[in-house]
């Protein structure tokens, strides 16, 4: 998020609208509790999803999420698992926003693809 020098305030990064289906978890490797989810936009530092089911989550709850790339048009690798981290959730729709948290290097360019992606999907 960058930082607005003129009123010492963070700007939000731009957002994409997506609709890419994705697995939430818990815990990175325990193939248990996955809940699906639709990926309603991204951007580099963050994201909205909306759970397809009853779910609770509250702010401050860290998850992983296991976006799936090849129907986003990238090929390798097939999937990115990434942590992110609730900031807030709407109980009556079931909607999270929420940050990426411990990103690398590769994650990072992999979600920078995600972003060009679904940008110039929205283009067209």
């Amino acid at each position: 998020m960058e930082k607005d020098p003129s009123k010492n305030v963070s700007v939000r990064e731009r957002r994409y609208i997506s609709h890419a289906l994705v697995e939430i978890r818990k815990f990175k490797h325990w193939p248990f509790g996955i809940k699906s989810a639709v990926l309603l936009d991204i951007s580099l530092s963050g994201f909205k999803m909306e759970y397809t089911s009853e779910v609770s989550s509250k702010p401050g709850e860290q998850l992983w999420l296991n976006i799936p790339l090849n129907p986003l048009g990238i090929f390798s690798p097939s999937h990115l698992m990434i942590l992110g981290e609730c900031r807030w959730f709407d109980k009556s729709r079931f909607r999270v926003g929420g940050i990426f948290l411990e990103l690398t290097k590769n994650d990072k360019m992999i979600v920078e693809q995600i972003v060009e992606t679904v940008r110039s999907r929205n283009a067209t």
